[in-house]
């Protein structure tokens, strides 16, 4: 029977206790550094492993762990699974947290979208500087957003959306009925979906198919009075091409939780830029997000134990 069960995570304290009371026969471990991960996998040999992707911990670490023939599923903390490498090389079972905290991310969105569109952010500047001015703007309703993506988070912003009166425009790889959505388009269709945007917000995993998917002829093709946001991960976007995007003034601004580089170095120019709102990886992490993604574990496990499938199973 499998015992042994590894959290990999520098902050175990806020949910731990609860796994252990509810799970007595499982013996729970933790461990929160590069040192400390490789020293459990060698000494406990876990079967199990809940993985939340944290910044004391680095993705060889955790890719060279999961790789260990003693494990035999791995929970990934959150929808993000590219730090563990290529799943196609695992020989275990692999599942995700993907829907947990889809709807704060979509309210953090939608929040992005607001402030940008009306300007809250351009009224702080002007409140630093004791400046009395009125800037001018619409509603968001009538105004088109593309959504790039149309899984669980993009589902929510969609709906979000929605609620505003927004016409919402979604691409996807395949065409099917989506009732969050106004319009499903396929990637092919983007050049012609671009020049319409309003809004351009994306919502796709990271794999070597998605790496610098937005680049600079994307930019290009939208117009220079829409808005570009990203919150999936920083690598899917050319950074180089958004920044001279945003510096030029070929697009309106910006709204960016993911970078290239995290933590964003101090050099980076995009701190340079007034036209932006920034949030350092963090917009979907509610107060209580560890626990929401122990609970899904705890789930997970329950099934588990019951012979039932994995729930959020991606190999």
């Amino acid at each position: 029977m499998e015992t042994d069960v590894l959290v990999i995570h520098h902050e175990p304290d806020r949910y731990f206790k609860t796994l252990c009371d509810r799970f007595p026969d499982f013996c729970f471990h933790s461990a929160g550094s590069d040192g400390e991960l490789a020293e459990k996998m060698e000494s406990i040999r876990p079967q199990i492993i809940f993985s939340f992707r944290c910044d004391p911990i680095s993705s060889s670490a955790q890719m060279k762990a999961v790789r260990n023939i003693c494990v035999r599923w791995v929970q990934v903390a959150g929808a993000g699974y590219d730090h563990l490498g290529d799943l196609d090389e695992l020989s275990c079972a692999v599942s995700n947290c993907a829907g947990v905290l889809s709807r704060f991310q979509a309210e953090t969105v939608i929040g992005a979208m607001i402030n940008l569109n009306f300007g809250f952010f351009r009224y702080q500047q002007q409140q630093q500087e004791k400046l009395y001015r009125k800037l001018p703007w619409q509603s968001l309703e009538g105004q088109r957003l593309l959504l790039i993506g149309l899984g669980h988070i993009g589902r929510a912003v969609a709906r979000n959306a929605k609620y505003f009166g927004m016409h919402v425009t979604a691409v996807r790889s395949r065409i099917q009925e989506s009732p969050e959505a106004d319009r499903v388009c396929t990637v092919d269709q983007l050049p012609e979906l671009l020049p319409e945007a309003d809004f351009v917000s994306l919502h796709l995993p990271y794999s070597e198919e998605t790496h610098h998917f937005f680049d600079a002829a994307m930019f290009a093709e939208m117009k220079r009075s829409a808005f570009f946001i990203n919150t999936a991960r920083g690598n899917i976007v050319d950074e180089a091409a958004l920044i001279n995007a945003l510096g030029r003034g070929d697009i309106r601004g910006a709204y960016l939780d993911v970078f290239s580089e995290e933590p964003l170095p101090q050099e980076s120019p995009l701190w340079q830029l007034d036209n932006i709102i920034m949030s350092p990886h963090y917009c979907d992490s509610v107060v209580d997000w560890h626990e929401r993604f122990a609970d899904f574990f705890a789930e997970n496990l329950q099934r588990r134990l019951a012979g039932k499938a994995l729930q959020n199973r991606i190999r």
